[in-house]
């Protein structure tokens, strides 16, 4: 190779290299654009959701166990967390044969085919309060917007006209 050949090929490595920091660079941004992006499609904190028990993480089913509320290897047919740090201090819940209610280690529970009425009350934000009424007793449950008050009142519904089918 000709000392003029070893002069004009001396660019071809620091433009390889420049590359690779540039292709390092584009992943890295690609990254954090990708990251935002989830970041900003995520719930906020404050929402939780109507779920079934078994999506629930086992150490939030653990205030409902220590009340009585359900037994050890239970599963709810539906959960919803209404405690401020979601740590499933406060709940309402749906199980076999009742609607539970959790708050402040204090449970409370209605057996489907004892209910009488259930009644919901919406505010001006979306939050609605529902009330599951029977003869010696009541349950209120709060959702907020967007967090699943309807189908937790159709659950009720289809279970309590189970029971009384049942019954019959």
């Amino acid at each position: 190779m000709s000392e003029q050949d070893q002069e004009s090929a001396a660019g071809c490595g620091l433009a390889a290299y420049a590359m690779l920091l540039l292709g390092i660079c584009l992943i890295g941004v690609a990254g954090i654009v990708l990251s935002s992006i989830n970041l900003l499609s995520m719930e906020p904190d404050a929402i939780s959701r109507l779920v079934h028990g078994s999506e629930v993480p086992v150490w939030r089913l653990q205030p409902m166990r220590d009340a009585g509320l359900l037994e050890l290897k239970e599963v709810p047919l539906a959960w919803h967390d209404e405690s401020p740090a979601r740590d499933g201090t406060s709940i309402c819940a749906l199980r076999q044969k009742s609607v539970v209610h959790l708050q402040a280690s204090q449970g409370q529970e209605l057996v489907f085919s004892k209910i009488e009425s259930i009644t919901t009350k919406a505010d001006g934000q979306g939050a609605v309060l529902v009330a599951v009424n029977g003869a010696s007793m009541s349950l209120s449950c709060q959702f907020g917007a967007g967090e699943g008050a309807e189908s937790f009142v159709r659950q009720i519904e289809k279970e309590r006209s189970k029971a009384a089918a049942q019954s019959d």
